[in-house]
């Protein structure tokens, strides 16, 4: 079994640089969330432990900076997180401009109609997106 490494992680230090205000999940009132309020605190902890404080923090700035900050929902982190660690996509200027041209709430709602895990079809839509079609042009050997 493979271990796994395990990060130390102040998630309420983090949020409030990225300017998210973390909230229990007996809290949540799917109507009417603001911008910039999480309700998935283990979520936002298992990203942080799992990948470190720094890719956290680029995961929360990436959401809340761009006009997708009412939706930092559970499967929006883990999608968003999830193409950040592919490696494809530089973590630049263009990356903000490119995520606030995406509405993340259609979809992740886009994605729950879809079959497998709502973070999974998000982060292949959103790597898409981000992309284009040279992700999956063929390379000549």
């Amino acid at each position: 079994m493979l271990a796994r490494t395990v990060h130390p992680c102040d998630i309420h230090a983090i949020a409030r640089m990225c300017g998210v205000k973390l909230h229990d999940s007996f809290d949540n009132r799917s109507s009417g969330r603001k911008p910039g309020h999480c309700y998935c605190k283990p979520t936002v902890r298992a990203i942080g432990r799992r990948h470190g404080e720094q890719h956290l923090a680029m995961v929360l700035k990436v959401i809340n900076s761009t006009g997708n900050g009412h939706d930092l929902h559970a499967g929006t982190l883990q999608a968003v997180s999830a193409v950040l660690l592919t490696g494809d996509v530089e973590i630049n200027t263009e990356l903000f401009l490119a995520m606030d041209e995406i509405d993340l709430g259609k979809l992740r709602a886009a994605a729950k109609a879809l079959p497998g895990s709502t973070a999974d079809v998000m982060a292949g839509a959103l790597l898409a997106l981000l992309r284009g079609p040279a992700i999956a042009r063929r390379m000549a050997c």
